[in-house]
Protein backbone atom coordinates (compact mmCIF):
# COMPACT_ATOMS: atom_id res chain seq x y z
CA UNK A 1 0.00 0.00 0.00
CA UNK A 2 1.34 3.65 -0.55
CA UNK A 3 3.07 4.74 2.55
CA UNK A 4 1.24 8.28 2.02
CA UNK A 5 -2.35 7.05 2.03
CA UNK A 6 -1.72 4.35 4.69
CA UNK A 7 -0.71 7.35 7.18
CA UNK A 8 -3.19 9.43 6.30
CA UNK A 9 -6.02 6.43 7.12
CA UNK A 10 -4.31 5.29 10.34
CA UNK A 11 -4.62 9.36 11.42
CA UNK A 12 -7.91 8.94 10.39
CA UNK A 13 -8.02 11.44 8.03
CA UNK A 14 -9.30 10.85 4.38
CA UNK A 15 -6.91 10.71 1.42
CA UNK A 16 -10.21 11.45 -0.90
CA UNK A 17 -10.71 15.02 -1.29
CA UNK A 18 -13.24 16.50 -3.80
CA UNK A 19 -11.53 19.46 -5.77
CA UNK A 20 -12.40 23.21 -5.00
CA UNK A 21 -12.87 25.76 -7.38
CA UNK A 22 -9.45 26.86 -6.78
CA UNK A 23 -7.99 23.08 -8.69
CA UNK A 24 -10.38 24.51 -11.15
CA UNK A 25 -10.50 28.12 -11.72
CA UNK A 26 -12.74 28.33 -14.42
CA UNK A 27 -15.52 27.31 -11.86
CA UNK A 28 -16.79 24.81 -14.46
CA UNK A 29 -17.92 21.30 -14.15
CA UNK A 30 -15.52 18.56 -15.28
CA UNK A 31 -16.47 15.05 -15.23
CA UNK A 32 -14.80 11.69 -14.69
CA UNK A 33 -16.08 8.73 -16.39
CA UNK A 34 -14.83 5.58 -15.19
CA UNK A 35 -15.49 2.79 -17.71
CA UNK A 36 -14.75 -0.91 -19.16
CA UNK A 37 -13.64 -1.00 -22.57
CA UNK A 38 -13.02 -3.79 -25.17
CA UNK A 39 -10.69 -1.36 -27.61
CA UNK A 40 -7.26 -2.40 -27.48
CA UNK A 41 -7.74 -6.06 -26.61
CA UNK A 42 -10.34 -8.09 -28.82
CA UNK A 43 -10.58 -10.62 -25.52
CA UNK A 44 -10.04 -9.26 -22.33
CA UNK A 45 -12.14 -5.87 -21.39
CA UNK A 46 -9.64 -2.61 -19.54
CA UNK A 47 -10.73 0.28 -17.61
CA UNK A 48 -10.59 3.44 -18.84
CA UNK A 49 -10.86 7.00 -17.21
CA UNK A 50 -12.47 9.90 -19.40
CA UNK A 51 -12.77 14.21 -19.09
CA UNK A 52 -15.35 15.80 -20.42
CA UNK A 53 -16.25 19.36 -19.55
CA UNK A 54 -19.74 18.92 -19.09
CA UNK A 55 -20.39 20.30 -22.25
CA UNK A 56 -19.40 18.46 -26.07
CA UNK A 57 -15.88 17.55 -25.05
CA UNK A 58 -13.62 15.11 -23.71
CA UNK A 59 -11.12 12.72 -24.07
CA UNK A 60 -9.62 9.65 -22.43
CA UNK A 61 -6.87 10.66 -19.95
CA UNK A 62 -6.15 7.47 -17.90
CA UNK A 63 -5.76 3.53 -17.85
CA UNK A 64 -5.50 0.74 -15.15
CA UNK A 65 -2.47 -0.99 -16.50
CA UNK A 66 -3.33 -4.30 -18.09
CA UNK A 67 -2.25 -7.87 -17.31
CA UNK A 68 -1.97 -10.83 -20.33
CA UNK A 69 -5.68 -12.64 -19.68
CA UNK A 70 -7.30 -10.85 -17.09
CA UNK A 71 -10.32 -9.14 -17.96
CA UNK A 72 -11.07 -5.50 -15.70
CA UNK A 73 -14.69 -4.61 -15.48
CA UNK A 74 -17.26 -2.75 -13.16
CA UNK A 75 -15.30 0.40 -11.81
CA UNK A 76 -16.40 2.75 -9.34
CA UNK A 77 -14.29 5.84 -8.52
CA UNK A 78 -13.80 8.04 -5.36
CA UNK A 79 -15.09 11.80 -5.82
CA UNK A 80 -11.95 13.19 -6.68
CA UNK A 81 -11.86 10.31 -9.04
CA UNK A 82 -8.24 9.52 -7.93
CA UNK A 83 -9.39 6.15 -6.48
CA UNK A 84 -11.00 2.83 -8.62
CA UNK A 85 -12.67 -0.45 -7.23
CA UNK A 86 -12.62 -2.64 -10.37
CA UNK A 87 -14.15 -6.15 -10.91
CA UNK A 88 -10.83 -8.49 -12.77
CA UNK A 89 -11.08 -12.56 -13.54
CA UNK A 90 -8.08 -13.79 -14.77
CA UNK A 91 -9.18 -16.70 -17.63
CA UNK A 92 -10.14 -19.69 -16.35
CA UNK A 93 -10.39 -18.15 -12.39
CA UNK A 94 -13.09 -16.71 -10.40
CA UNK A 95 -13.25 -12.84 -9.65
CA UNK A 96 -11.70 -10.65 -7.06
CA UNK A 97 -12.02 -7.14 -6.09
CA UNK A 98 -8.78 -4.50 -6.81
CA UNK A 99 -8.28 -1.05 -5.54
CA UNK A 100 -6.03 1.01 -8.38
CA UNK A 101 -4.39 4.43 -7.90
CA UNK A 102 -4.57 6.50 -10.88
CA UNK A 103 -2.02 9.13 -9.43
CA UNK A 104 0.87 6.63 -8.74
CA UNK A 105 -0.44 4.52 -11.20
CA UNK A 106 -0.88 1.28 -8.91
CA UNK A 107 -2.54 -1.60 -7.01
CA UNK A 108 -3.28 -1.44 -3.71
CA UNK A 109 -3.10 -3.87 -1.83
CA UNK A 110 -5.66 -4.51 0.83
CA UNK A 111 -5.48 -7.56 2.65
CA UNK A 112 -8.76 -10.12 3.72
CA UNK A 113 -10.39 -8.51 0.76
CA UNK A 114 -10.36 -11.59 -1.59
CA UNK A 115 -10.16 -14.09 1.06
CA UNK A 116 -12.67 -16.50 -0.65
CA UNK A 117 -12.24 -18.97 -3.37
CA UNK A 118 -15.57 -18.07 -4.67
CA UNK A 119 -16.65 -15.22 -7.31
CA UNK A 120 -16.33 -11.42 -6.22
CA UNK A 121 -18.37 -9.16 -8.44
CA UNK A 122 -19.71 -5.55 -8.86
CA UNK A 123 -17.70 -3.52 -6.57
CA UNK A 124 -18.74 -0.31 -5.11
CA UNK A 125 -16.74 2.85 -3.53
CA UNK A 126 -18.35 5.70 -1.28
CA UNK A 127 -16.93 8.98 -2.27
CA UNK A 128 -14.69 9.25 0.13
CA UNK A 129 -12.74 6.09 -0.90
CA UNK A 130 -13.49 4.43 3.26
CA UNK A 131 -16.21 1.94 2.22
CA UNK A 132 -16.47 -1.04 -0.50
CA UNK A 133 -18.97 -2.91 -0.95
CA UNK A 134 -19.59 -5.92 -3.19
CA UNK A 135 -21.59 -8.86 -3.85
CA UNK A 136 -19.71 -12.42 -3.20
CA UNK A 137 -20.65 -15.93 -3.92
CA UNK A 138 -21.22 -18.64 -1.41
CA UNK A 139 -18.83 -16.78 1.00
CA UNK A 140 -17.28 -18.91 3.92
CA UNK A 141 -19.24 -16.95 7.17
CA UNK A 142 -21.93 -16.54 4.90
CA UNK A 143 -25.04 -18.27 3.20
CA UNK A 144 -24.39 -20.11 0.32
CA UNK A 145 -25.82 -17.58 -2.72
CA UNK A 146 -25.37 -14.24 -3.46
CA UNK A 147 -24.53 -12.29 -0.23
CA UNK A 148 -23.38 -8.16 -0.05
CA UNK A 149 -19.53 -7.43 2.12
CA UNK A 150 -18.72 -4.30 3.35
CA UNK A 151 -15.07 -3.58 3.83
CA UNK A 152 -13.42 -0.76 5.67
CA UNK A 153 -10.32 0.33 3.83
CA UNK A 154 -9.37 2.12 6.85
CA UNK A 155 -9.17 -0.52 9.25
CA UNK A 156 -8.76 -3.32 6.31
CA UNK A 157 -11.47 -5.49 8.28
CA UNK A 158 -15.14 -6.39 7.12
CA UNK A 159 -17.51 -5.09 9.02
CA UNK A 160 -21.61 -5.60 9.58
CA UNK A 161 -24.34 -5.36 7.59
CA UNK A 162 -27.23 -6.50 10.07
CA UNK A 163 -30.66 -7.50 8.62
CA UNK A 164 -29.45 -7.16 4.94
CA UNK A 165 -28.29 -10.21 3.64
CA UNK A 166 -30.56 -13.78 3.72
CA UNK A 167 -29.64 -17.52 3.77
CA UNK A 168 -32.76 -18.40 1.42
CA UNK A 169 -32.22 -15.51 -1.67
CA UNK A 170 -29.62 -13.56 -3.59
CA UNK A 171 -28.51 -10.00 -2.80
CA UNK A 172 -26.30 -8.74 -5.37
CA UNK A 173 -25.61 -5.83 -7.94
CA UNK A 174 -24.81 -2.89 -4.83
CA UNK A 175 -24.56 0.79 -5.17
CA UNK A 176 -23.78 3.11 -2.41
CA UNK A 177 -24.54 6.80 -1.91
CA UNK A 178 -21.58 8.98 -2.15
CA UNK A 179 -22.44 9.91 1.96
CA UNK A 180 -22.41 6.08 2.55
CA UNK A 181 -25.28 5.78 4.23
CA UNK A 182 -27.74 3.91 1.94
CA UNK A 183 -27.25 1.32 0.12
CA UNK A 184 -29.07 0.29 -3.28
CA UNK A 185 -28.84 -3.25 -4.42
CA UNK A 186 -31.05 -5.98 -5.89
CA UNK A 187 -33.27 -8.84 -4.87
CA UNK A 188 -35.25 -11.79 -5.64
CA UNK A 189 -36.38 -11.91 -2.21
CA UNK A 190 -40.05 -13.24 -1.65
CA UNK A 191 -42.80 -10.24 -0.83
CA UNK A 192 -41.57 -8.64 -3.64
CA UNK A 193 -42.85 -6.63 -6.69
CA UNK A 194 -41.01 -8.91 -9.66
CA UNK A 195 -38.74 -11.25 -10.60
CA UNK A 196 -36.32 -8.99 -8.99
CA UNK A 197 -36.41 -5.95 -7.25
CA UNK A 198 -34.34 -3.05 -5.99
CA UNK A 199 -34.40 -2.34 -2.51
CA UNK A 200 -32.17 -0.41 -0.30
CA UNK A 201 -30.29 -0.16 2.90
CA UNK A 202 -29.99 2.14 5.63
CA UNK A 203 -26.72 1.72 7.51
CA UNK A 204 -27.72 4.64 10.00
CA UNK A 205 -30.53 2.61 11.03
CA UNK A 206 -29.14 -0.96 10.15
CA UNK A 207 -32.92 -1.95 7.95
CA UNK A 208 -33.81 -2.59 4.61
CA UNK A 209 -36.24 -0.06 2.97
CA UNK A 210 -38.88 -1.51 0.54
CA UNK A 211 -39.95 1.32 -2.10
CA UNK A 212 -42.25 -0.71 -3.75
CA UNK A 213 -43.77 2.12 -6.12
CA UNK A 214 -40.14 2.19 -7.51
CA UNK A 215 -40.40 -1.75 -8.40
CA UNK A 216 -42.36 -3.98 -11.37
CA UNK A 217 -43.23 -7.29 -12.14
CA UNK A 218 -40.52 -7.03 -14.91
CA UNK A 219 -36.44 -7.15 -13.78
CA UNK A 220 -35.65 -4.12 -12.17
CA UNK A 221 -31.80 -4.21 -12.02
CA UNK A 222 -28.15 -2.11 -11.88
CA UNK A 223 -29.22 0.52 -9.37
CA UNK A 224 -27.20 3.67 -8.86
CA UNK A 225 -27.69 6.38 -5.94
CA UNK A 226 -26.93 10.26 -5.89
CA UNK A 227 -24.94 11.48 -3.01
CA UNK A 228 -27.66 11.58 -0.22
CA UNK A 229 -29.63 8.12 -1.68
CA UNK A 230 -32.86 10.43 -2.48
CA UNK A 231 -32.01 9.72 -6.48
CA UNK A 232 -32.00 5.86 -7.71
CA UNK A 233 -31.28 5.33 -11.27
CA UNK A 234 -32.01 1.46 -12.41
CA UNK A 235 -32.29 -0.47 -15.48
CA UNK A 236 -35.82 -1.91 -16.45
CA UNK A 237 -37.95 -4.18 -18.90
CA UNK A 238 -41.17 -3.05 -17.82
CA UNK A 239 -44.20 -2.38 -19.56
CA UNK A 240 -44.77 1.12 -21.21
CA UNK A 241 -41.00 1.41 -21.88
CA UNK A 242 -39.22 2.84 -25.62
CA UNK A 243 -38.48 -0.75 -25.89
CA UNK A 244 -36.53 -3.39 -24.57
CA UNK A 245 -34.12 -2.64 -21.66
CA UNK A 246 -34.58 1.29 -20.22
CA UNK A 247 -33.21 3.55 -17.74
CA UNK A 248 -35.61 5.09 -14.98
CA UNK A 249 -34.94 7.43 -12.49
CA UNK A 250 -36.86 7.16 -8.86
CA UNK A 251 -37.02 10.10 -6.64
CA UNK A 252 -37.87 8.88 -3.11
CA UNK A 253 -38.79 12.03 -1.45
CA UNK A 254 -41.55 12.61 -3.95
CA UNK A 255 -41.81 9.39 -4.82
CA UNK A 256 -41.97 9.55 -8.09
CA UNK A 257 -40.30 8.92 -11.34
CA UNK A 258 -38.59 12.20 -12.85
CA UNK A 259 -38.44 12.74 -16.78
CA UNK A 260 -35.76 12.00 -18.59
CA UNK A 261 -36.53 13.17 -22.20
CA UNK A 262 -34.38 11.93 -25.09
CA UNK A 263 -32.57 9.66 -23.15
CA UNK A 264 -34.15 5.83 -23.45
CA UNK A 265 -34.27 4.15 -27.41
CA UNK A 266 -36.05 1.18 -28.98
CA UNK A 267 -33.02 -0.92 -28.29
CA UNK A 268 -31.41 -1.86 -25.00
CA UNK A 269 -30.07 0.96 -22.17
CA UNK A 270 -28.44 -0.78 -19.28
CA UNK A 271 -26.00 0.02 -16.61
CA UNK A 272 -27.16 3.79 -15.46
CA UNK A 273 -24.58 5.72 -13.10
CA UNK A 274 -25.54 9.11 -10.93
CA UNK A 275 -23.17 11.70 -10.59
CA UNK A 276 -23.25 12.95 -6.61
CA UNK A 277 -25.29 16.14 -7.25
CA UNK A 278 -27.57 14.03 -9.40
CA UNK A 279 -27.66 15.72 -12.56
CA UNK A 280 -25.50 13.83 -14.80
CA UNK A 281 -26.34 10.23 -15.69
CA UNK A 282 -24.03 8.01 -18.27
CA UNK A 283 -25.26 4.35 -19.11
CA UNK A 284 -24.78 1.56 -21.90
CA UNK A 285 -26.84 1.21 -25.03
CA UNK A 286 -27.42 -1.24 -27.88
CA UNK A 287 -28.94 1.36 -30.16
CA UNK A 288 -27.82 1.68 -34.01
CA UNK A 289 -26.23 5.33 -33.84
CA UNK A 290 -23.42 4.14 -31.79
CA UNK A 291 -20.04 3.07 -32.90
CA UNK A 292 -19.83 -0.16 -31.67
CA UNK A 293 -22.35 -2.99 -30.53
CA UNK A 294 -22.54 -1.34 -27.18
CA UNK A 295 -21.16 2.07 -26.12
CA UNK A 296 -21.41 4.80 -22.83
CA UNK A 297 -23.33 7.87 -22.58
CA UNK A 298 -23.46 10.84 -21.07
CA UNK A 299 -27.07 12.66 -20.31
CA UNK A 300 -27.50 15.96 -18.66
CA UNK A 301 -30.73 15.94 -16.51
CA UNK A 302 -30.43 19.52 -16.46
CA UNK A 303 -30.15 20.27 -20.30
CA UNK A 304 -32.54 17.20 -20.68
CA UNK A 305 -30.42 15.48 -23.39
CA UNK A 306 -27.27 13.84 -24.70
CA UNK A 307 -24.24 15.64 -24.49
CA UNK A 308 -21.43 14.67 -27.08
CA UNK A 309 -18.66 12.32 -25.83
CA UNK A 310 -15.97 12.87 -28.55
CA UNK A 311 -13.44 9.71 -28.61
CA UNK A 312 -15.06 8.36 -25.67
CA UNK A 313 -17.01 5.12 -27.76
CA UNK A 314 -14.70 2.72 -29.78
CA UNK A 315 -16.21 0.14 -32.53
CA UNK A 316 -15.70 -2.81 -30.19
CA UNK A 317 -17.89 -3.00 -26.93
CA UNK A 318 -17.44 -0.16 -24.31
CA UNK A 319 -19.41 -0.68 -20.90
CA UNK A 320 -20.29 -0.38 -16.94
CA UNK A 321 -19.50 3.26 -16.81
CA UNK A 322 -19.09 5.43 -13.67
CA UNK A 323 -19.44 9.09 -13.84
CA UNK A 324 -17.99 11.68 -11.09
CA UNK A 325 -18.68 15.46 -11.33
CA UNK A 326 -15.98 17.78 -10.25
CA UNK A 327 -16.25 21.56 -9.96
Amino acid sequence: MNRAWLALLLLGCTPFIVPSQAQNPAGKTKLLLAFSSYRDRPKQPGIYLYEHDGVASGKIVAAIDTVNLRSDYHPSISLDGRYCVFASELENQTSRIFVWDFADKKLITLPTLNDSPNAQLHPTLTGDGRWIIYASFNKAGASQRWDLQLYDVKSQKFDDLPALNSPKFDERMPAVSADGRWIAYVSNASGGVGVSDVYLYDRHEGAVVRVPELNSPSMDITPSLNADGNLVAFASARLGGMGGRDIYLFDRRLKKFASLPGLNSAAHEQTPSLSADGRYLTFVSERIAGAGERDVFLYDRQMGKLLPTPGLNSKREDMDPVVAALK
